[in-house]
């Protein structure tokens, strides 16, 4: 029985990723009921889904855990705590950011190389907008769990951080942190040189 409902609930959230424009009034309407109980076996693939290029998907998909966090906090707890502490993957996109439009400014007339970077520009925009999609959904799911578990939410991230301060050796964190600088000294140098030309 628990082997069709997970199958059940793996097609739903098949179709509703492939055609969420065309069936978001059946989700909207229907499946908003619909217990959480069946979701808690995708709970990994709901998380990934967080970053779908539909917003429906991602509200909808958002809402769904927020359901099972009000259900069934201990099963995503330690997923939604990981999700909310790294922000690696925004301090990279900022990054990138910051080189896409060093670049821009850089570029005094269009060419064919251009036109590539724009199109680049754009996808990485956009991947930009879906990781903070992703992340103000953490953070709704993360507000959720604080509200009724807040000592076992504070427990967790404290886990998190031991775990991460253990895991990361010290070599490796100066190397990042040199990248991070190398970076940094290399978008102000441009900075500089675009300043005085």
């Amino acid at each position: 029985d628990d082997a069709s409902n997970v199958l059940v609930t793996l097609r739903l959230l098949r179709v509703l990723v492939r055609y969420p424009q065309q069936l978001r009034t059946i989700f909207e309407t229907n499946l908003l009921n619909l217990p959480t109980i069946a979701w808690k076996h995708l709970i990994p693939q709901l998380f990934s889904r967080l970053n779908h290029p539909s917003s429906f998907v991602r509200d909808y998909v958002t809402n769904l855990l927020i359901g099972i966090a009000k259900d069934f906090p201990q099963l995503i707890l330690y997923s939604v705590v990981v999700g909310i502490t790294d922000d690696s993957k925004m301090r990279r996109i900022k990054s990138r950011d910051d080189n896409i439009w060093q670049r821009k400014f850089a570029s005094t007339h269009e060419s064919e190389d251009d036109i590539d970077e724009d199109d680049e520009e754009e996808d990485d925009i956009e991947k930009q907008e879906n990781v903070v999609a992703m992340q103000n959904s953490f953070r709704l799911i993360y507000n959720v769990l604080s509200e009724t578990n807040s000592h076992v939410v504070e427990q967790v991230k404290l886990f998190v951080h031991e775990i991460r301060r253990v895991y990361v050796l010290w070599d490796e964190r100066w190397l990042g942190t040199m990248a991070q600088l190398q970076e940094e000294i290399s978008r102000l140098v441009l900075k500089k040189v675009l300043e005085d030309e």
